[in-house]
């Protein structure tokens, strides 16, 4: 077998064979384990004051998405608290546990060793020094070590683990927020009334009601209050994703055309493909303003626009909000959730 083959076999073997080991020390004789506490959006860090630092820079590089509202707000909160809370913290939601001083009196390094089986502590200083594991001590939970020999060793993982692990925890964040927002209490009435009418509909949590619709000018506008949530629904016949410069015009003006109240504003916008539903699609996504400076409105908003090749239509749908001093990603994250269940029938 050739060389290079056979190490990155083993590297295979180590990694698994590491999060095994992890998932099984944990969970041994754990039958009886509650649902994990916690918000979806907060990273608890548990660590010394002697690592925080450099913990918080080398996280702060991995988990980079950030909504702007237009003051930038991570879609992760990272609570930093010490060695000695482990025991009131090992059950959240998202847990980290970090150690990179091998000092014998950093409490952190201590609770490290304890965590881990001595082979893969000494694993984890010669190769990777970060692992992620599931329901360790609760369940629909994401439980990471960092154990790291140096801040070198570990930031010369930032770049191969940094697409990995804000695509698990986004995920977990789906995964946790489904149960409230898509599988529970909705609005099937409104579900059914748009089907019936349009041929299409989503997942519309309870609480959400129907707006606005002008059949005549294929418009839809959905939406709750507390915190303001809107999602508006379009669509043209034939393909119009003609090229990057129609497509930005149309996203544009799609707005104040069809809310009439608002606008969109240059600060932080941004046009680009992406995929949606497994189909191409464009994606807008910036910061939204009324247009009555009197009654002065505004935060973040996303657009997806895409064609159906079925039905010959092209879809354009809107989502915002607005909760002027307060967190607005979790927020948007759901309304992404919600939009992504789109169906045409």
């Amino acid at each position: 077998m050739d060389d290079k083959v056979l190490n990155n076999t083993m590297f295979i073997k180590i990694k698994i064979y590491m999060i095994f080991t992890l998932f099984i020390i944990f969970n041994f004789g754990c039958d009886n384990r509650r649902d994990a506490l916690g918000a979806e959006n907060e990273i608890r860090v548990i660590c010394s004051e002697i690592d925080r630092e450099s913990i918080k820079e080398y996280l702060s590089l991995i988990f980079i998405d950030t909504l702007f509202t237009p003051e930038p707000e991570p879609y992760f909160y990272l609570k930093f608290s010490n060695p000695e809370t482990y025991s009131d913290l090992k059950s959240q939601s998202q847990v980290i546990v970090a150690a990179i001083s091998r000092n014998i009196g950093n409490t952190g390094y201590q609770l490290v060793k304890k965590i881990l089986p001595e082979e893969q502590f000494s694993d984890m200083e010669k190769t990777n020094p970060v692992i992620l594991a599931k329901d360790v001590n609760a369940n629909k939970q994401l439980f990471m070590v960092i154990n790291a020999h140096s801040k070198n060793q570990l930031m010369s993982t930032v770049e191969k683990n940094r697409n990995n692990f804000r695509k698990y925890f986004n995920e977990h964040f789906i995964e946790r927020q489904s149960r409230y927002t898509l599988e529970s209490h909705r609005n099937n009435k409104l579900e059914d009334s748009l089907k019936l009418e349009y041929g299409w509909n989503f997942k519309i949590p309870w609480g959400w009601e129907r707006i606005k619709n002008k059949p005549d000018s294929n418009f839809v506008w959905i939406g709750k209050e507390m915190p303001f949530q809107w999602i508006g629904i379009g669509w043209e016949e034939g393909n119009i994703l003609i090229d990057e410069l129609y497509v930005g015009d149309y996203m544009w003006n799609w707005p104040r055309e069809n809310y009439q109240s608002i606008q969109l504003h240059n600060y932080k916008f941004k046009l680009d493909k992406t995929n949606y539903r497994k189909s191409y699609a464009w994606r807008a996504q910036g910061v939204w303003e009324t247009i009555d400076l009197k009654e002065s409105k505004g935060g973040p908003f996303k657009s997806y626009m895409f064609y159906d090749e079925l039905n010959n239509r092209t879809f354009h749908i809107n989502y915002l909000i607005h909760h002027p001093g307060k967190d607005k990603s979790i927020f948007m994250r759901q309304m992404d959730m919600i939009i992504k269940t789109f169906k045409i029938y």
